[in-house]
């Protein structure tokens, strides 16, 4: 089976736009972003799977979801990647935390200032502050974590959408359950993301 990519961009698209009518920062963003998914074109096959070690936690983070099956079905066969280095800090972070990119510049389903993906953390992980560039929108689908950004400190949960400014450092630790968002970064998509902790 080979993962149908735009499958995944309308739902991570349909799950967005529960919040495009807000009317603050985030309701700005999503509607910036929404138009944008529809342009992306299909420029390659999705690479093959990782078998990231982090997957192995998708299933618990759709327990219950029934309107996510492409995701359910496809996601053991994506691209999942961490990215990092790996942090003397969290040693073994690289195992726990995964992403996997389905709109981008370099992605299979090519957009040059969109980058929209899923998101994946272990139970009782910490995602060290980092910071990037682009300009980041998280949707929880599932879990919860205690959210650093700059230095707010907050609980978050399925449903909350959470919006970071270009170069903000945040962090995120993630409770009992798995964590999965869909994620989108505009402005500068092609810098990466670097840890600013010690």
């Amino acid at each position: 089976m080979t993962p149908d990519m735009k499958a995944l961009a309308l739902l991570a698209r349909r799950y967005l736009r529960r919040g495009i009518r807000r009317p603050d920062a985030v309701g700005e963003e999503l509607r910036r972003v929404d138009p944008l998914i529809a342009l992306a074109e299909t420029a390659a096959p999705a690479a093959a799977p990782t078998h990231h070690p982090a997957v192995r936690h998708l299933g618990a983070a759709l327990e219950g979801f029934r309107d996510l099956d492409a995701l359910a079905e496809s996601g053991p066969l994506l691209p999942w990647r961490h990215g990092y280095q790996p942090h003397p800090s969290r040693p073994g972070l690289e195992d726990r935390l995964a992403w996997v990119e389905i709109i981008g510049p370099e992605a299979p389903l090519r957009y040059p200032g969109l980058g929209l993906g899923f998101v994946l953390i272990a139970p009782r992980s910490d995602y060290p502050a980092h910071a990037h560039p682009a300009v980041e929108l998280y949707h929880i689908i599932s879990g919860r974590a205690l959210w650093t950004a700059g230095e707010t400190v907050e609980p978050r949960r399925a449903g909350d959408f959470i919006l970071h400014p270009s170069g903000i450092a945040h962090a995120m630790a993630t409770a009992e359950e798995p964590l999965l968002t869909i994620y989108t970064w505009t402005g500068d998509v092609t810098s990466p993301s670097r840890f600013v902790v010690g």
